[in-house]
């Protein structure tokens, strides 16, 4: 799914690039509706209800309350802070960076509020699995609250709004740590597909996520090497 999800993402921001810069308000609270829809229905399930949609609207709640579309959204906006603003289809993309931020975020809060309130319901369980399950379990659960723990101011200073009331250093500071939230979001998928059984779905999407944040990290490093080297007049 997170394949899928991610070419959507980059095909309908691209289409649809300057609607989305235009309106993107009106978005975020269409998104925001379809999250807090998505909430409820967990909080349903958790209580013993059963609750069925159309295909559609079933593979939107599931793709929303799996991460898949939040996660696919990331992968996008991590991906424009090595864009190539010469090529005009990246720099089309890279200027939806601060919208998509904030979108990626509205659909990642309810997978987050799921899986942390299934931990805190299940801790005595997870507890009581076998050592390397355990493991697995708690890394995943750590890495996630880091991960949401830094997600929100990053959410917060990405309005336009907010970030011009902010100094341009503190600003450049917090947005700074979405690095470790990205290494944070690294880890916590590589826990989950560690724990899954080997299938062709799970070896394919982990192979993609390795792929992803390793060439990240590579075109990352490349570029602050070439813009340290600028700065030295080399």
């Amino acid at each position: 799914m997170i394949i899928a999800s991610t070419m959507i993402v980059i095909i309908l921001s691209y289409i649809f690039s300057r609607q989305i810069k235009e309106y993107s308000g009106s978005l975020y609270l269409i998104f925001g509706c379809f999250s807090f829809i998505v909430i409820l229905h967990r909080i349903l399930i958790f209580n013993g209800y059963s609750v069925e949609y159309t295909p559609i609207l079933d593979t939107i709640v599931k793709s929303i309350d799996s991460g898949a579309l939040g996660g696919a959204i990331f992968i996008v906006v991590m991906y424009m802070g090595v864009f190539n603003m010469n090529n005009n289809f990246e720099k089309r993309l890279r200027r939806l960076r601060g919208e998509l931020s904030i979108i990626g975020t509205i659909f990642t809060l309810p997978h987050n509020i799921h899986y942390l309130f299934e931990y805190i319901f299940n801790s005595q369980a997870i507890l009581n699995m076998k050592t390397s399950t355990k493991i697995i379990c708690l890394i995943m659960f750590m890495a996630g609250l880091i991960a949401i723990i830094i997600m929100i101011p990053l959410f917060i200073t990405s309005f336009i709004k907010v970030k011009r009331r902010i100094p341009g250093k503190t600003w450049k500071y917090i947005q700074n740590f979405a690095y470790i939230f990205y290494a944070a979001v690294f880890v916590q998928v590589a826990m989950v597909y560690i724990g899954k059984p080997s299938s062709l779905a799970r070896n394919l999407s982990m192979l993609f996520y390795m792929v992803i944040f390793i060439s990240y990290t590579y075109k990352k490093f490349i570029l602050n090497s070439s813009k340290k080297l600028i700065r030295q007049g080399v």
